[in-house]
């Protein structure tokens, strides 16, 4: 079966743990509150009038889709499920939110960026470790191979 997670994959958990709830109570909370506020009650929204002066179409739903998108994306972090696929997403977004002058919350600073982007690139290429769901599902796959 799998092997149990060391120490060095715990303390990847706690790096996936730890960078999750940051950049979920520093950016993405209020980028939710926004675009419920969007979505239900039609208010203005700033990330929404950036989209439509980079001429991105239908910026109302794509502004929705991309914070949906990263809501889900830092939940798979935290979970371990396609971890690469995921550090992939936000590391391309927060890379995209640094050249491209746009603020998505005011503590969003280019230093907050740069280590989100080393944390999320550290992610895509070593993945999450033994203590993740991608983990087990690898096992899982494996043994169910070796069975049949």
């Amino acid at each position: 079966g799998p092997k149990r997670p060391g120490s060095s994959d715990i303390g990847l958990f706690v790096i996936r743990l730890l960078t999750a709830v940051t950049f979920s109570y520093y950016q993405l909370l209020g980028l939710l509150s926004k675009a419920k506020n969007h979505v239900w009650d039609k208010a203005e929204w700033d990330l929404v009038t950036k989209f439509l002066e980079l001429g991105i179409p239908v910026p109302g739903v794509l502004a929705t889709v991309f914070v949906t998108l990263l809501l889900l994306s830092i939940i798979g972090i935290v979970v371990g499920i396609f971890t690469r696929f995921n550090a992939l997403f936000l590391l391309l977004s927060t890379i995209a939110i640094l050249i491209v002058p746009f603020s998505l919350a005011p503590s969003l600073t280019p230093q907050a960026l740069v280590l989100y982007i080393a944390v999320f690139l550290g992610l895509l290429l070593g993945g999450s470790g033994k203590a993740s769901l991608d983990y087990r599902l690898a096992g899982r796959k494996k043994k169910k191979a070796g069975n049949s």
